[in-house]
């Protein structure tokens, strides 16, 4: 061995380093044939899933939408926004947590009636955010109207009056302890007040509670409800013609007399007059002049204007009551009512005359409303009477009256409207298609 050449050594020393170098430089190309990230190919960040079927609807409310849209699995808020569509407005932003639930809903209250752009991006618990969806939306320009519920078929009210205020119509009448005020805006619709328009706590008297007229006394600032109550006649103010109406003084106008069915009438030099009926002979209807403050009577004007005479006036009993006064022109119209109320032929008259005192002639054409006459036909109406003409939004007069439940039964009484005309010769007529009002919710 000692005897082999140097460089057959150095030769064996080379080859046995270029093999090992060989293995090492393989191992080497293998790894950087490797693709970066693995076998599998590079690895990239999963995408955050979008919200799904977003849209927007209107609700019963001027300039408002419903959102609705699915959420992503791993969402835990939604980013809204919504900005005017035209324009170059700054959105505005606002999150709905939304963890763990499937369907969201949202309501977005707008600033104004416009079409908007909508857009949802939903967020993970790491901040993550998925793709912008976007909508457009135009929400209602106006509240919806609620539908309306009809509770009786009917205004349940008898000895009506209608004050017409400020755009809607107060109805007041015969029914219960105390008034009850209904309220409309097309004669057709009425809604109970909550409260009643005079309770009886408020009034002199504890029962028989009849034939409310209420009207604005601009001079006073104030509203006059003109009632009787035990037979006695009473009035009582308020600041609303919804009320309370309240009687401040607790005492009749005539303190020593029985009186019923109130009506006031101001001239238009100021005076005032209040109609009413005493029990005179029947019942018949006497005017007198009021005071100031208008919550008495100066008795010593007392004048007698209309009394049961005619054929018309007395198939049952002797009496004329229910007045209101109209003045047109230069002419008085006494319109009143005549038989008793529980008969079917109870109907109205009117007269004239040249002054609130009278004398009063009775119109030769009487009556104008009664079972047999169109208004009352139409709707197959017995026992129509006791109401009174009231001033429309149109500026032209109809006429409230009540009737009978039916055929065979008085009561309830209930009430209708019908078109309540002058002639340019005077003449009065209650005509037209007859209104049959109902209660709604």
């Amino acid at each position: 061995m000692n005897d082999i050449p140097r460089y057959k050594l150095l030769r064996g020393a080379c080859f046995l380093a270029g093999i090992l170098l060989f293995f090492a430089c393989s191992t080497d190309s293998s790894e950087n044939n490797t693709p970066p990230g693995g076998e599998d190919g590079p690895k990239t960040e999963t995408p955050m899933e979008s919200v799904s079927e977003l849209t927007a609807k209107e609700t019963k409310k001027a300039n408002e939408l419903q959102l609705d849209w699915k959420n992503p699995t791993n969402a835990v808020l939604i980013e809204i926004s919504y900005m005017l569509e035209e324009g170059n407005k700054t959105p505005i932003i606002t999150n709905v947590r939304v963890q763990g639930e499937k369907n969201s809903t949202y309501t977005l209250k707008l600033p104004e009636y416009a079409t908007y752009r909508i857009g949802a991006i939903a967020i993970d618990n790491y901040g993550k955010r998925s793709k912008e969806v976007v909508i457009s939306a135009t929400p209602a320009k106006e509240d919806a109207k609620e539908p309306v519920v009809i509770v009786e078929s009917k205004l349940p009210i008898a000895d009506p009056y209608i004050l017409y205020w400020e755009g809607k119509y107060y109805a007041y009448g015969t029914r219960v302890n105390g008034f009850e005020v209904y309220i409309s805006e097309d004669l057709k619709h009425w809604k109970r007040n909550a409260n009643k328009a005079l309770a009886p706590e408020s009034s002199w008297g504890t029962k028989w509670f009849w034939a409310p007229e209420v009207y604005y006394v601009k001079s006073k600032n104030l509203f006059y409800m003109f009632y009787s109550v035990e037979e006695h006649i009473c009035v009582a103010t308020a600041i609303s013609p919804e009320g309370p109406f309240i009687q401040h003084e607790k005492k009749p106008i005539v303190a020593n007399e029985k009186g019923i069915d109130t009506s006031l009438f101001i001239d238009e030099d100021g005076k005032a007059y209040l109609y009413y009926v005493r029990f005179t002979g029947g019942n018949v209807i006497w005017v007198a002049e009021m005071n100031d403050d208008l919550t008495g009577i100066k008795t010593e004007t007392l004048t007698k204007c209309i009394s049961a005479s005619d054929a018309w006036e007395k198939k049952q009993g002797t009496i004329a009551e229910g007045p209101s006064l109209l003045k047109i022109g230069k002419t008085y119209y006494l319109i009143y009512s005549a038989n008793h109320y529980e008969s079917k032929d109870y109907a109205v008259g009117y007269a004239t005359a040249s002054s609130p005192k009278g004398p009063w002639t009775k119109y030769t054409g009487n009556p104008i409303l009664r079972r047999d006459k169109d208004a009352a036909k139409s709707l197959g109406l017995v026992g129509t009477g006791h109401g009174a003409p009231f001033i429309c939004a149109d500026g032209n007069y109809k006429y409230i009256f009540h009737a009978h439940g039916s055929e065979t039964s008085v009561g309830p009484r209930t009430s209708y409207i019908s078109n309540f005309n002058i002639s340019n010769q005077g003449v009065i007529s209650i005509t037209g298609e007859t209104i049959a009002p109902v209660r709604v919710e």
